[in-house]
């Protein structure tokens, strides 16, 4: 068959070029999807170029491979090792796994036992995209024998029929695309060769349809206006996909069919009229699309290099693709051109010498490095075991404080209820009064208050008789836990008194004061003795039945019908209050004691580096709350105010992230905002977070500084997870700063 240009080719090369280098920018959403493009025009390339010689030639082909695919992936791999080992602050921990899995091929399936996530908009290694070139390679290993294959069944049945094979083995791939996308990891669909082969069966298929068939593909051809419009249409479909479709789209998978079928129909359109008059704009056209896959090698080393450097956003994205352009382009001539000037022989020298010695020694670094694969899955394991352990705990703590606002609740209750029941507790307790005449007078109207009493009053009785008597009630089990004496009328006697409150120390003692009585100075002397006792309870009678002559008879000492109940409700009020008192205290008690308990939980907002921390002090922070996630501005904003809504905050909040999440200023103040009725802990792992606190100066948001107490050996070799000592020494500082 013979090699024709065609110069539209060029325009969809440089189209999926641009369509990756601008999601990498995160500037497409849907760029993404050019790479479905790449893989149908590098299978549909593939086979023309094949079907264009005489007879396959194994050798001549995996030596174009290398040559063309392979040596410039690596050198690039190997420069960009080199490059990075100058930034003592960038850590690459995968560097050794990751490589290899370049230099053999499978670094796809790497990606995938790694977790990484191509769709997560953060730079993580400098070849995250280098999973495209696996999957193509591996395909281009195949290539020659799934060809001749076909070939043979094509030249010896019918040529429709490999043509046919090929669709119904492309969309057999899609279809376990799609299923593993829509029931599995999305990651598990993308980075799969046997899922993501059917881009790539679709070109080899559009490849054996235009050379089996060239006569008809070409009368169906015919040259006119309506073909260079539908080839519009069809670039502005791509477009319209990259610009719309996310990668978290409902329509992502779909699209990823759509596209490679738009691909075959941009080549189709592309491919009716070779050698055609190239203008000023088609050769800065050709020359960009040579360099495309250059520029997709380059671009995301640059991007991760230049995130390590703080350049502010809005230059950055000139920056990078300036770099990635003049690196390309520099790259490619050191490599691929034939300058028949002996200047520009001199400049390819150079540069290729420049390439070599720095290839060099970033094989050298390759080979020097560790690998720490066994040591990160196990950490990857510890952490995976621990959030399962803190989920199963996380569910003791929620039924922990269920159980205690429960048992607070029921204790609230039974104080209230008891308050509110307290009459006729009072009315019902067991009661002892002893005294002399005025209380015998009353004994009628304390029954009536006090149904279970029992009252012994005496004319003339004195304090000298009534210890004795106590002694006996005791002996019989009748002395009750409320005592009420109303001696005093009759004069006193100190020794007797000591005696009485001996025998009453375990009980509650009313004394009621004395009016008009034999002693004048009685009153203020039991008013003092009671001093001494926590259980002695002065009734001041005297004072109550002040200006009250209606209560007393003519000696101004013996009670009337009136006095004797205002006596008897004396008594009554007396008890009552002091109950009252004591259940208020209680509850009061109950109350702050419950509030103390709810200022020493914790709620804890974090990412990974809780995981470990978790096991070196559940004992003595038994009610914490630890919210685990790798989390955003929005996710962390979301989480604190549903936490707030649900009365779920505890009294003491603390952040704590590792090094790979970063809040600004702004962000932590609309945190402490949320949490202005708490008190707010934030873990400095660096000195950022330490000027954010002072950007801050709020009273209520304490400091936890950390990153001064760090050594390098509390890291691990990510330096972002901390090592069993660093665990240890944070957790001190948490107890420390917390208890």
């Amino acid at each position: 068959m013979e090699k024709k240009y065609y110069k539209n080719l060029n325009i969809i090369r440089l189209l999926a070029c641009l369509g990756v280098l601008l999601y990498h920018l995160n500037i497409l959403k849907g760029g993404y999807l050019a790479v479905c493009i790449f893989f149908v025009l590098s299978a549909y390339l593939s086979c023309v170029s094949a079907f264009q010689q005489d007879k396959f030639s194994f050798a001549s082909y995996y030596k174009r491979l290398f040559l063309k695919t392979y040596l410039p992936l690596i050198i690039i791999v190997f420069l960009t090792i080199d490059v990075i080992s100058f930034f003592p602050n960038i850590n690459w921990y995968n560097m050794k796994p990751e490589t290899t899995s370049i230099l053999f091929q499978y670094n796809n399936f790497w990606q995938l036992d790694a977790n990484l996530d191509y769709f997560v908009r953060t730079i993580s290694s400098p070849f995250i995209h280098l999973w495209y070139m696996s999957i193509l390679i591996q395909f281009d290993l195949i290539f020659p024998f799934l060809y001749l294959l076909l070939r043979k069944i094509g030249d010896q049945t019918k040529k429709m029929i490999p043509c046919i094979i090929t669709i119904i083995l492309a969309f057999m791939s899609y279809g376990y695309f799609y299923y593993s996308s829509v029931t599995k990891d999305i990651m598990l669909a993308y980075y799969n060769t046997f899922s993501r082969v059917f881009s790539l069966l679709f070109g080899l298929a559009l490849g054996f349809l235009h050379c089996y068939y060239p006569d008809l593909i070409s009368s169906h051809r015919k040259k006119n206006w309506n073909h260079s419009l539908i080839f519009g249409i069809y670039l502005f479909l791509c477009i319209g996909l990259f610009i719309f479709i996310d990668a978290k789209s409902i329509y992502m998978p779909i699209s990823m069919l759509l596209i490679s079928i738009v691909g075959c129909r941009l080549i189709d359109y592309a491919t009716i009229n070779p050698n055609e008059k190239q203008f000023w704009y088609d050769k800065g056209i050709k020359s960009l699309s040579h360099i495309s896959y250059e520029v997709y090698l380059f671009q995301y080393p640059i991007l991760f290099l230049l995130q390590e450097m703080g350049i502010t956003s809005w230059i950055k994205i000139p920056v990078i693709i300036l770099l990635t352009v003049i690196s390309s382009y520099l790259f490619a001539y050191a490599i691929h051109s034939h300058p028949k000037n002996k200047a520009f022989k001199g400049i390819k020298y150079l540069l290729g010498i420049l390439i070599l010695g720095v290839f060099t020694y970033g094989l050298y670094n390759y080979f020097i490095s560790e690998d720490h694969t066994k040591e990160m899955k196990k950490l990857e394991q510890e952490l995976l075991e621990n959030q399962k352990l803190i989920l199963e705990k996380q569910e003791e703590y929620q039924n922990k404080i269920k159980q205690e606002e429960d048992d607070f609740q029921e204790a609230l209750t039974k104080l209230e209820n008891g308050e509110a029941d307290l009459k006729t507790l009072v009315s019902n307790i067991n009661l002892v009064g002893i005294g002399d005449s005025v209380l015998l007078g009353a004994i009628p109207n304390l029954y009536e208050k006090f149904s279970n009493g029992y009252f012994d009053g005496e004319v003339s009785r004195t304090a000298w008789v009534v210890n004795d008597l106590l002694l006996q009630l005791k002996q019989k089990n009748m002395l009750g836990n409320t005592i009420v004496f109303n001696l005093g009328t009759n004069g006193d006697c100190a020794s007797c008194r000591v005696e009485i409150m001996k025998t009453c120390q375990d009980k509650d003692v009313f004394w009621l004061t004395a009016h008009n009585g034999d002693d004048p100075n009685f009153n203020d002397r039991i008013k003092k003795f009671a001093l001494q006792y926590d259980n002695l309870h002065i009734i001041d009678w005297d004072l109550i039945s002040q200006g009250h002559n209606e209560y007393f008879i003519s000696d101004g000492v013996h009670l009337t019908k009136a006095g004797r109940v205002a006596y008897a409700n004396a008594i009554y009020d007396a008890i009552y209050q002091l109950y009252l008192e004591r259940y208020q205290k209680q509850k009061e008690e109950l109350i702050q004691n419950h509030e103390q308990q709810e200022k020493t939980k914790i709620s804890f907002y974090g990412n990974d580096i809780l995981l470990n921390l978790y096991h070196y002090f559940p004992e003595d922070f038994p009610t914490t709350k630890w919210n685990i996630q790798e989390y955003t501005y929005s996710s962390l904003k979301n989480q604190l105010e549903k936490d707030i809504q649900n009365e779920e905050l505890n009294y003491k909040v603390v952040f704590a992230f590792d090094n790979s999440i970063h809040f600004n200023p702004e962000e932590y103040e609309s945190f402490i905002e949320l949490c202005n009725q708490h008190e707010v802990y934030l873990l400095a792992m660096n000195q950022d977070i330490i000027s954010i606190f002072h950007h801050l100066s709020n009273e209520h948001v304490k400091i936890i500084d950390f990153c001064s107490k760090l050594e390098k050996e509390d890291f691990m070799v990510d330096q972002i997870h901390l090592t069993e000592k660093g665990n240890e020494k944070l957790s001190k500082l948490l107890r420390e700063n917390l208890s």
